[in-house]
């Protein structure tokens, strides 16, 4: 197989910045695909309307009347287009170029509106590169919807774009830095569906009521999960319009789903894309062939979506993942298979009263904190049941041997 690294690649900023032809010219692909999932997890501006926002104001017909007849004189003035968005609502106006152009530097901060575990200062130069890029600073974006509970265990997001063919891509947000978002993930072991899954094909079912079009959906990490999820629950009236469901290192599902009817129905749509050290990409089950593509990070590091190698218009891939990736899988397959459903959500719930005895409020907080936290995180981890604490440190260590292989581990054949 010949090397695509002979020439010199980049990654999807670079994409970004240098891939300025249309999708005329050039049509929708895979590193499209990956730009767009990585721009759900900053929280857009208030330029960008809301889902819940855009269905209050023409979601009926009695809405879209309101809403026209609250500036008659223009709606007089433009009698076809005033009919024509009674029929159905016009996409939002707000374009990607309107949405950076309403983002602050102070913005893309863990702080502030980003939710990402990738440093925001990633985030903020594919806003600008994209903004810059006639490919993609006149596509519409809107229909954004964020929920969050604690109480619920539940982290969403998703928003909608309008290509200029009339595609709806639905992006969905992956895992942001909370404890809330990650042990959602980690429910996805013993719970289906969880609240996310949930969220993400009633998200879906919404928007095709509002727009008719083809649908692209997509996700990186939980996103992608999501994304095959609504798809799965699509109704009649919806699954034909689904042109293709991006996957992009995301957790799989349970055996019998993966089994079952609804998942053959749309297998051949799902496009799933994996680093070739991918963890997060091999929990639970995928049947689908994987696209493994080069990252230039090692380890869990690889999962961050600024890592994978692009060239031209194509990711750099390689024939299969990481020797230390498939004995992962291997390893958590087995643990898993030796737990029961009860287990399994005990587990969970030990390892997440542990990292909250660290009072922090999420995975960066957790990092900043540094050293101060281990008093607590060890009391809260002595006081768990023997059961508990060994399968916590078998995990653990499943992780370990993921994150740093042995030289011979990660060897895999040369392309």
């Amino acid at each position: 197989m010949a090397s695509q690294t002979s020439r010199a690649t980049g990654n999807i900023i670079d994409y970004a910045r240098t891939r300025t032809g249309s999708f005329d010219e050039r049509p929708f692909n895979d590193v499209d695909a990956l730009v767009l999932a990585s721009l759900a997890y900053q929280t857009m501006p208030d330029v960008v309307p809301t889902l819940a926002d855009w269905e209050r104001r023409y979601g009926t017909t009695t809405a879209r009347w309101r809403t026209l007849m609250s500036d008659p004189k223009t709606a007089l003035r433009h009698p076809l287009n005033s009919l024509r968005a009674l029929r159905q609502p016009d996409f939002p106006a707000a374009t990607l170029a309107d949405a950076a152009a309403d983002l602050h530097p102070q913005d893309f901060d863990y702080n502030a509106g980003y939710t990402g575990l990738a440093d925001p200062k990633l985030t903020e130069a594919l806003f600008a590169a994209m903004a810059r890029n006639p490919r993609f600073s006149s596509i519409h974006v809107g229909a954004v919807d964020e929920r969050f509970s604690r109480e619920h265990q539940t982290q969403f997001a998703a928003m909608t774009l309008l290509l200029p063919d009339g595609t709806l891509v639905v992006s969905f947000r992956g895992t942001d830095t909370s404890f809330v978002g990650w042990k959602e993930d980690f429910n996805m072991a013993f719970q289906y569906p969880v609240p996310a899954q949930q969220l993400a094909a009633d998200y879906v079912t919404r928007v095709a009521r509002l727009w008719q079009g083809d649908l692209v959906l997509l996700g990186h990490s939980k996103g992608g999960n999501l994304a095959v999820y609504a798809a799965l629950q699509a109704g009649d009236d919806v699954l034909p319009r689904i042109r293709r469901v991006y996957s992009l290192d995301g957790p799989g599902f349970p055996a019998d789903v993966v089994a079952g009817d609804r998942y053959r129905a749309v297998a051949d749509r799902i496009v799933k894309i994996i680093p070739d050290s991918s963890i997060v990409g091999m929990i639970l089950d995928s049947p689908e062939h994987c696209v493994v593509v080069k990252s230039n990070e090692y380890g869990p590091m690889q999962h961050l979506a600024f890592s994978w190698q692009v060239d031209r218009d194509r990711f750099v891939t390689v024939p299969e993942v990481s020797a230390t990736s498939r004995e992962f899988k291997r390893s958590l397959d087995r643990m898993l298979a030796g737990m029961t459903p009860d287990q399994c959500e005990r587990v969970v719930d030990a390892m997440f009263k542990v990292l909250a005895a660290s009072d922090e409020h999420g995975l960066i907080g957790l990092m900043e904190a540094g050293p101060k936290t281990i008093p607590a995180m060890l009391g809260a981890f002595a006081g768990l049941t023997d059961e508990e604490r060994q399968h916590i440190l078998e995990a653990a260590g499943i992780l370990l041997k993921a994150s740093f292989p042995l030289p011979w581990q990660s060897a895999r054949p040369s392309s």
